[in-house]
């Protein structure tokens, strides 16, 4: 028997694709681990941005001029990025952004002297 869509309704839809031995493994103690999760700071996944060959351009002046890789200057812009974003709020951050986005470093310094640092 189909339905709508053309698949059939007695079908039992696949709930789980792992193995038999992982439904059936004791659960791990509150104290312990799990081995997959690792972690999390040293776990590294590789990604594929798409960025601008503007934004391009000034990730390779950074790498040049600091001699760090590319992957440990685009962590630390995201970790800048998100825990000033917590600290100053968003309409804070919103209205920095708008000024960093100027490209302008003199009007930027005007703009963060304001605040207390």
């Amino acid at each position: 028997m189909k339905d709508k869509t053309g698949k059939g309704k007695d079908k039992i839809p696949k709930l789980f694709d792992g193995s038999v031995n992982e439904l059936t493994k004791p659960s791990k103690k509150k104290g312990e681990k799990d081995e997959r999760k690792g972690d999390l700071k040293k776990t590294k996944k590789q990604k594929t941005l798409y960025i601008s060959l503007d934004m391009n351009r000034k990730l390779i002046e950074l790498y040049g001029d600091e001699g760090r890789r590319q992957s440990i200057i685009v962590e630390d812009a995201v970790n800048l990025y998100y825990y000033l974003k917590k600290a100053i709020g968003e309409k804070n951050f919103d209205e920095l952004m708008s000024v960093v986005r100027r490209e302008d470093p003199e009007f930027l310094r005007g703009y963060i002297s304001k605040f207390k640092i």
